[in-house]
């Protein structure tokens, strides 16, 4: 065999479903391909066209999209594609375009049909791969189509056309309205469109309970700019805007213009049964015992979203959501017994809270934001104390575990003023030590959960200028991101633990998931962007020209692959009343999986590769 055939055997041997063939028959292979080289951006395979061979990815890249464009998979070195034709006759159901200079190993038909009768398995891999394709294609349709009651349109559940009021109505008139229409509230238009919101609690609260005049305007005591939501939006996020915002009704624009209005009621009558309602059933409890019942059907739920096929992203909010809620409550609860608080301050989630990516069993992880003028208001310090102890308590209690760093409201380090706030970023990013850098990774993702925001944005605004202008402190960010390493061996084939409790699981988050997060958030900060969504800073890095398009959208991908499997993972952990980890094991796994979860750890690699050399990591 000469030196090139060689290499291809070489090659081959190291790729599924190659690795798993006799050595006498791997050995007739190479000399019986054909070797065929795609320029960027060259379509291989049209949908609707017809194809009889199956092409082996020797180097560059290949995205498998529907006919509609819908990108299914990212495949790269070592992957095959096309071979969903050779198992049926027809034309390809999927589109197949080089996304990088690639090298492709072609094999006919008629030589992958003498393998595949002399080698079941090896047709059998295929036809696994080919049903997993179908699936996301079947889950990208369903998903397009809402796929349950929560993808409905929230369009579509208007029964009326918009109630409105002007600015200068009064609230005599509106009222009258409100009881003619029959409607709790009603929309406040300007020049077509919505300024604000008048609400019967309005009325009670401003004007009648308090003796006020029946014929000053409704925009005395309406609710000016309310958040609004298209017609197109799904109602599973709607309903996650009403329990983050805390709000009862949404007015549902089309290009900015009313068209009606939707209230949680509406939206109760659709789904009652549905986990996601879960936190405004927590937004009710009686106290913090009531929290932590309502909190604790949460994990049985996941697995019914795992049933149901729900996105990764999208499970993530619910459970954030649920955080949220019980956050909420908490403090609520807390305030009713201790008193208002006596300067104001903003309850910042961070980590995975603040990206909208809780896991199950996540620990948690805050801080407080208080006034400047806490530092010289006497019991100031005593009644954020004891507030943020009932709070993290009563979280702990809900499911969501104290955080073993001590990264946590009740900690005096993570709770401060603003001003002191914004002295501490300027010290993690002027003075990037290793705990500096440790906490401010931490910190930097960060939300506001409840109390004044605008506390929040001032200290954010000086995190993400203060960032934009370290070049030290983003290089340090790139040396955590790239230690993240996944488990991959010199092969690129998974390597597993080879002893200890986990023996023969490797570790998805460690290996996958948190490298995603510390790349897309050393892109978003290094661009002084305000995204806080892993997904949401990829694209937002895209935008800014910081990171390629497609390699975010890789990136993007990998992460949705990895966050699914460990919800899958958990989902039959919990079904087994098993203690929830992010350990997997492999061979559990069917081939498919196995297939994609390399693709996933290479893109990340290849990733962390760009990020040393940009960042000079191996120098520092």
């Amino acid at each position: 065999m000469d030196v090139e055939l060689a290499e291809v055997r070489d090659f081959l041997a190291r790729c599924a479903p190659f690795d798993q063939l006799p050595v006498e028959q791997l050995d007739r292979i190479p000399a019986r391909l054909t070797q065929r080289y795609h320029r960027r951006g060259t379509v291989i395979i049209e949908a609707g066209a017809p194809n009889d061979t199956l092409h082996v990815i020797r180097t560059g890249a290949v995205e498998v999209c529907d006919p509609d464009g819908t990108l299914l998979e990212a495949r790269d070195e070592g992957d095959c594609f096309g071979y969903s034709t050779l198992a049926y006759t027809g034309p390809s159901r999927y589109r197949m375009v080089a996304v990088a200079d690639t090298l492709l190993l072609e094999m006919s038909k008629g030589v992958f049909d003498e393998i595949a009768a002399a080698h079941p398995g090896f047709r059998d891999f295929f036809g696994e791969r080919s049903d997993r394709i179908r699936e996301d294609l079947a889950s990208a349709r369903l998903a397009a189509a809402g796929g349950d009651a929560l993808g409905t349109p929230v369009g579509e559940l208007l029964s009326r056309d918009a109630v409105t009021a002007t600015p200068d109505t009064s609230v005599r008139e509106a009222a009258g309205i409100m009881t003619d229409h029959r409607v709790s509230a009603l929309l406040v238009v300007e020049s077509g469109r919505v300024v604000g919101i008048l609400t019967d609690r309005d009325i009670r609260s401003k004007v009648v309970a308090t003796g006020g005049d029946t014929s000053a305007a409704v925009s005395t005591i309406m609710t000016p700019d309310p958040v609004t939501v298209e017609s197109r939006t799904r109602t599973f996020d709607a309903t996650l805007l009403q329990i983050e915002r805390g709000v009862h009704h949404l007015p549902v624009v089309e290009d900015g213009a009313p068209v009606g209005m939707v209230t949680t009621g509406d939206l109760l009558r659709l789904a009652q049964t549905d986990p996601v309602y879960l936190a405004a059933r927590i937004s009710r409890a009686p106290d913090a015992s009531g929290v932590a019942e309502r909190a604790a059907r949460l994990l049985p739920l996941v697995g019914e979203f795992v049933r149901r096929g729900t996105a990764p992203q999208d499970i993530g909010r619910v459970i954030t959501a649920t955080a949220d809620a019980a956050t909420r409550r908490l403090i609520e609860l807390a305030e009713a017994d201790l008193g208002p608080a006596p300067v104001p301050y903003c309850w910042v989630g961070l980590g995975s809270q603040a990206r909208g990516e809780l896991g199950v069993a996540s620990d948690q992880d805050n801080a407080l934001i208080l006034d400047d003028a806490a530092d010289t208001t006497p019991g100031a310090d005593e009644y954020f104390a004891a507030l943020a102890e009932r709070v993290c308590a009563g979280l702990d209690g809900a499911g969501f575990p104290l955080c073993p760093g001590d990264v946590m409201a009740s900690n005096p380090r993570w709770r401060r003023t603003c001003s002191a706030w914004e002295r501490q970023v300027g010290d993690w990013v002027q003075a990037p030590d290793a705990d500096a850098v440790l906490h401010a990774q931490v910190f930097f993702d960060n939300r506001a959960v409840v109390g004044d925001t605008s506390l929040y944005l001032r200290v954010r605004s000086q995190m993400l200028e203060r960032s934009v202008g370290s070049p030290r402190f983003l290089a340090h960010l790139a040396r955590i991101a790239c230690d993240w390493q996944p488990p991959l061996g010199f092969f690129r084939g998974l390597v597993v633990a080879r002893r200890g409790e986990y023996r023969n699981t490797l570790d998805i988050k460690a290996g996958g998931i948190a490298p995603v997060v510390q790349l897309a958030r050393l892109h978003a900060l290094s661009a002084g962007l305000s995204e806080v969504s892993t997904i949401g800073r990829l694209d937002a890095a895209a935008g800014a020209g910081v990171i390629g398009r497609s390699d975010a959208e890789n990136l993007g991908e990998a992460f949705r692959y990895l966050r699914g499997l460990a919800y899958r993972h958990h989902a039959r952990q919990i079904a087994d009343d098993d203690p929830q980890d992010n350990h997997v094991d492999p061979s559990m796994l069917s081939s498919a999986d196995r297939n994609r979860l390399r693709a996933a750890f290479r893109i990340i690699a290849g990733a962390q590769g760009s990020v040393a050399l940009k960042y000079r990591v191996g120098q520092m």
